[in-house]
């Protein structure tokens, strides 16, 4: 009774559309009240020791570089690099929209961001080039979803706040899944391409362009290779990552770029520190939800509902792919991971499953990658509706392709670890 009464009071709040953050605290409050031994002053305590995290403030520093990024005209750049190397084919702009978002989710850490930018520059040249609006959505909002594979990946970051887990070992292993997707996504915007009205504007190859567009976007190449570079020689953490990242991102806007002036770089402060508020508000509010089902013994529970279910590890990692693509529908990524990856985290690593905690990590990120594009609440659905200036219901029947193959592909993650672990082994050893 205990459950339902939290449960129904977190659903009824969502469902009324209220902010996540509050949705949290309130079914919190419910929760405690109503617990026979739960202390309201410790559940306060470990949202304050939630948020008093090193490790989480690479997450608004990552977006603020992406930001920064985005402003300083790095995004129309690396979209004319891309273009380049798909220029030969008549859907290049689709190809150009997948393999773009791969990259800039390598910048962003976000999909939100990798949404905006990419979207903003291409939807409206796809549709130009006579594509219809919901396929070019459609695939934007697909395509989109890599940025929380791909490093540094803000749900990883927090994953590994919430958790031991290594946030670096995390970055290496998504870069397999990331490839993986972006390969089965290109693979679907051929099979489901316009076959009429999409005018074959095919760039020609030379090599001066080649050198040119390559010197143009260089600042924007050369980023990831810092980042990531620098955490596996060991030369920083990821939270000294994130300060290097913004400082780079800064130089490059406005030294190396030129394309923004202080008074927008003060407008990204504003809107970064906006961010960072609302993203710490509902880290301490899932962490308090969090302990309070392990005051309930809501972990135990599930692992003995799910063993018990079934002892086969394929089942259960199923049921837990299930429950994930299902919440995914109706809550946000950032409460996901915060609840939902610890209390899973335990079942997946259980010698009866017997997943590496690195391959749990990426499966996870892949399965909640999907819910950013199911509706009534995939955000990447309002971003995109709201760029191509389509209705969502539109955008949902273009997406559904893409929705299938991600499902696939989350799949194949689960159940062929060598394609996240290979790159970790290959590292770390």
């Amino acid at each position: 009774m205990l459950l339902v009464a939290v449960f129904g009071t977190l659903f009824l709040l969502l469902l009324l559309r209220v902010p996540i953050f509050a949705a949290l605290g309130g079914a919190t409050i419910v929760g405690v009240l109503l617990h026979p031994s739960a202390s309201l002053i410790d559940v306060v305590r470990n949202s304050i020791n939630g948020i008093d995290s090193l490790v989480l403030f690479a997450a608004p520093l990552f977006v603020l570089a992406g930001n920064l990024i985005l402003a300083g005209g790095v995004s129309r750049r690396l979209i004319g690099w891309v273009d380049l190397l798909f220029g030969f084919s008549r859907l290049r702009l689709a190809y150009v929209n997948v393999f773009g978002s791969m990259f800039f989710g390598g910048i962003s850490g976000s999909a939100t961001a990798d949404s905006a930018a990419i979207g903003s520059v291409l939807v409206p040249e796809m549709k130009k080039g006579g594509y219809p609006t919901p396929y070019a959505a459609g695939v934007t909002a697909a395509s989109s979803s890599i940025g929380i594979i791909v490093p540094p990946s803000v749900p990883m970051i927090l994953a590994g706040a919430a958790t031991s887990v290594s946030i670096t070992k995390l970055f290496v292993g998504g870069y397999g899944p990331g490839i993986l997707i972006a390969v089965s996504l290109a693979t679907v915007a051929w099979i489901r391409r316009p076959r009429s009205g999409v005018k074959a504007d095919p760039e020609k190859f030379s090599i001066k362009r080649m050198g040119t567009t390559t010197y143009k976007a260089l600042p924007a190449l050369v980023f990831p290779v810092v980042i990531m570079g620098g955490i596996l020689a060991g030369v920083f953490t990821a939270t000294e990552a994130a300060a290097v990242a913004v400082v780079y991102s800064l130089l490059v806007a406005i030294f190396i770029y030129r394309e923004m002036g202080w008074k927008t770089f003060f407008n990204i402060l504003k809107e970064s520190a906006e961010f960072a508020a609302v993203l710490f508000i509902i880290v301490a509010t899932a962490q308090a939800f969090g302990r309070f089902l392990t005051l309930a013994k809501v972990p135990q529970q599930l692992t003995e509902f799910m063993l018990g279910f079934s002892s086969t590890p394929a089942v259960v990692i199923l049921m837990m792919i299930l429950l994930l693509l299902i919440i995914g529908t109706f809550m946000e990524t950032v409460p996901i991971v915060l609840v939902l990856y610890p209390i899973l985290e335990p079942i997946a690593t259980s010698p009866e499953v017997g997943m590496d905690p690195i391959h749990y990590g990426v499966t996870f990120m892949g399965a909640i990658a999907v819910g950013l594009l199911t509706p009534p609440y995939g955000v990447l659905l309002f971003v995109n509706s709201k760029i191509a200036g389509i209705p969502s219901a539109d955008l949902i029947r273009a997406v559904l392709p893409f929705i299938t193959v991600l499902i696939i592909d989350v799949l194949i993650i689960a159940f062929f670890p060598p394609l996240t672990l290979g790159p970790v082994n290959f590292f770390f050893g």
